[in-house]
């Protein structure tokens, strides 16, 4: 923990030497939404409410200026994948001030006990129940994107880790996340660039959606695969990005290569267990053509790990031009820009099969 305190202490630093010429002015923050909120000085204690506002704020600002958390975003779907938390278990005990999920539940009382400087808020909010919720709690309310787990790379992402940068006197430490997320895409397209795009059929199952799915959960164009020119064969089928199959479908499209989203996993082994028969009988369990990766959707996006997944799937699917890659490398440079820690030995303790072939298990 030495060395994380000591990452997020100097980008604290550098954040009072950004905010000096206004720390003791009144500026203004424009949210996703284009509503202009007004602080008169730089925030000291924060809440941050809805789908993965949590990474966000904490890959910015690090885990010292939370004021509380949501249940679900603490655990409350039994989350075990997070990065933040494993980098920051204290985070689990914060005071909780609302319920978290698909639908907003805020405990309003501890909320005010609390007394946060500002609120960061991501449930997909109009402008006006945004102005709604700030006359409501009396607290500056800073609207953020809903990012949905098909979308890695997305300039309202982007603006979100700007904006709080921007809230909270961490402009400089924003940059450095945005800037280092767009140069892993630029990367992983450059290095696919030559590479067909109309190769091995690919199939992503066990995507979670609101809560743990089996193999039938996917997704069609999904930026996990379109980013490293895997054939997603969920795309030519729908625009719908988060989709539930039957497994006469499954069995039909009898994909090339089967990649495994571990969110799924105990649902995927129960359902082997059940009906192993059902996946011996796919062509990418006979090849052993299949593949599992991190969770990286766990109440909103991880991506830290969703960029580690890329460049695993990169390697699975296009060998030939990711050998130079080494994953383990890798994870502790990601792990570590994000959140000054490397965190994947934890990852490993509790999901082992990560980027391996998976089995059937009967």
């Amino acid at each position: 923990m030495k060395k994380t305190a000591l990452f997020f202490a100097a980008s604290a630093l550098l954040a009072a030497l950004c905010v000096s010429s206004y720390a003791d002015e009144p500026y203004t923050v424009t949210d996703v939404t284009g509503r202009q909120v007004t602080f008169q000085s730089v925030p000291k204690k924060a809440l941050s409410l809805g789908h993965g506002v949590l990474q966000l704020f904490v890959y910015v600002c690090g885990p010292d200026r939370l004021a509380g958390i949501e249940k679900a975003a603490a655990g409350g779907h039994s989350l075990t994948g997070q990065t933040v938390l494993l980098a920051f278990p204290e985070l689990r005990n914060l005071p909780v001030v609302g319920k978290g999920g698909p639908k907003f539940a805020p405990d309003y009382e501890q909320m005010a006990y609390q007394a946060p400087d500002v609120i960061f808020m991501a449930y997909g909010n109009t402008k006006d129940e945004l102005d709604e919720f700030q006359k409501k709690v009396n607290v500056p309310v800073v609207g953020l994107a809903l990012v949905k787990g098909a979308s890695i790379f997305s300039e309202d992402a982007n603006r979100s880790f700007e904006i709080i940068g921007e809230t909270m006197g961490e402009s400089r430490r924003a940059a450095e996340i945005v800037d280092f997320i767009k140069t892993a895409r630029a990367d992983l397209t450059g290095r696919v660039a030559s590479v067909p795009k109309d190769g091995q059929r690919v199939y992503l199952g066990g995507c979670s959606f609101r809560g743990e799915q089996g193999i039938l959960s996917t997704k069609s164009h999904a930026d996990l695969l379109t980013t490293v020119r895997a054939n997603n064969v969920m795309d030519s089928l729908t625009d719908q990005a988060s989709v539930m199959i039957d497994r006469e479908k499954l069995l039909d499209l009898d994909p090339d290569f089967i990649i495994v989203d571990l969110s799924g996993r105990n649902t995927i082994r129960e359902d082997m267990k059940s009906d192993p028969d059902f996946y011996k009988s796919l062509k990418a369990f006979q090849t052993k053509n299949t593949f599992a990766i991190l969770p990286y959707f766990t109440y909103g996006m991880n991506y830290d790990t969703a960029i580690l997944d890329l460049y695993a799937i990169g390697k699975a699917v296009h060998p030939e031009v990711f050998q130079d890659v080494d994953l383990e490398k890798k994870a502790g440079e990601i792990y570590n820009v994000f959140v000054g820690k490397n965190v994947y030995a934890d990852l490993l303790k509790t999901y082992p099969e990560s980027f391996q072939p998976v089995t059937v298990h009967e």
